[in-house]
């Protein structure tokens, strides 16, 4: 005897749920210890009193069990063939038809649409173009520009004095 008492360990000594090691090292304990025989027979009334004192499972019927998994199937059938008889009625399928038909035909229509500009937008980009078609002449400013380092400069084309340079 090691001199440690098992009572972590007596309850389920007494449900017999320990492994093989651990029922014989009780066993031997309860056999030499006087004080643990008797709160494992203490525990043991108390187990068979708490077994006696629960209710019992009710018993299961099998046939009833059945009868409601078939008609929880027949109930998920019955609706998806409902789903579909919804879509045999003639209101949803004229409006399905008409429905397709109009995304058909705006597809169709789709690939010929063309933008409608006003005459006046075009005029007024007409007018600044030609506005600044002065500016385009003086090409060999524009040559000399770094596209990348000068950009702040091609923004500013606008306010940029024409000065000779010999």
């Amino acid at each position: 005897m090691d001199g440690r008492h098992p009572e972590d360990d007596l309850i389920p000594y007494l449900r017999g749920e320990l492994a093989a090691a651990d029922q014989e090292r009780v066993d031997r304990h309860l056999a030499a210890c006087a004080r643990c025989r008797a709160a494992a027979e203490g525990y043991r009334v108390l187990l068979d009193d708490l077994a006696r004192s629960a209710p019992l499972a009710p018993a299961v019927h099998w046939g009833r069990y059945r009868a409601e998994v078939r008609e929880r199937i027949e109930r998920r059938t019955r609706r998806r063939t409902e789903a579909w008889r919804w879509w045999l009625r003639p209101v949803p399928t004229a409006l399905a038809a008409a429905l397709i038909g109009v995304l058909v035909m705006v597809a169709v229509q789709g690939g010929r649409h063309r933008v409608l500009v006003r005459p006046e937008a075009v005029a007024f980009e007409e007018i600044m173009l030609g506005r600044r078609l002065g500016l385009l002449e003086r090409y060999d400013v524009l040559e000399r520009l770094d596209l990348f380092e000068d950009l702040d400069v091609i923004q500013h084309l606008d306010g940029l004095s024409t000065t000779s340079e010999s």
